[in-house]
């Protein structure tokens, strides 16, 4: 029994359009806003779409049907290390002009809570657990408390139609230090090898 397996079980009891707007919540199906050009919105369905289907639910509380970038990733863990209250993304600290005299800086921008400050506590202390004696143990970093996520996803094949035995997208969310988080750090490995989780 997985934890995808219990994923998979308790999104088939939530109510789908809830089901999707809390992954939105999480700012997943949207440009985070951040100073690059480039940026993606990613894809999350909707009900109406004509490939959502009664798998859907399940799939994408593991990973699959759905698709979301490394910005998305970090912006949605900030809600974890911000009481609930994810933060917007910014490139630039501040601003200065030629005579080294600083014309803007950024000040922290909270969003709209998407969860209440026990969840967010209770997933840091998960991160947590997994660093210690989970499947992130290869990130603890001594002294410094630390918490991860990690993940792994098959990708898709594109010769043959659906997802790959063989290429996988592993990926880490990393969190510290833990009791007063500074630094998220997202590593996305492409087509792994060995061990992919």
């Amino acid at each position: 029994y997985s934890c995808n397996d219990a994923l998979a079980q308790m999104s088939q009891k939530i109510d789908s359009e809830l089901f999707l707007q809390r992954i939105r919540q999480f700012g997943f199906g949207k440009k985070t806003g951040i100073e690059l050009p480039g940026e993606t919105k990613g894809s999350v369905k909707t009900i109406e779409d004509k490939l959502w289907s009664a798998r859907s639910k399940p799939t994408i509380s593991i990973g699959q049907e759905i698709s979301v970038s490394a910005i998305q990733m970090v912006q949605a863990a900030t809600s974890f290390t911000n009481g609930g209250v994810p933060l917007k993304l910014t490139l630039i600290s501040h601003i200065d002009d030629k005579a080294g005299n600083v014309t803007y800086k950024h000040h922290v921008q909270p969003l709209e809570q998407i969860i209440s400050k026990h969840t967010a506590e209770y997933m840091l202390s998960c991160m947590e657990t997994t660093a210690r004696k989970g499947t992130g143990t290869r990130a603890l970093l001594g002294d410094v408390s630390i918490g991860v996520k990690t993940g792994t996803a098959q990708m898709l094949d594109e010769k043959n139609g659906g997802y790959s035995k063989e290429d996988f997208i592993s990926n880490c969310v990393a969190v510290f230090p833990i009791d007063n988080p500074q630094i998220i750090l997202y590593i996305v490995i492409t087509k792994a090898k060995g061990e992919t989780y």
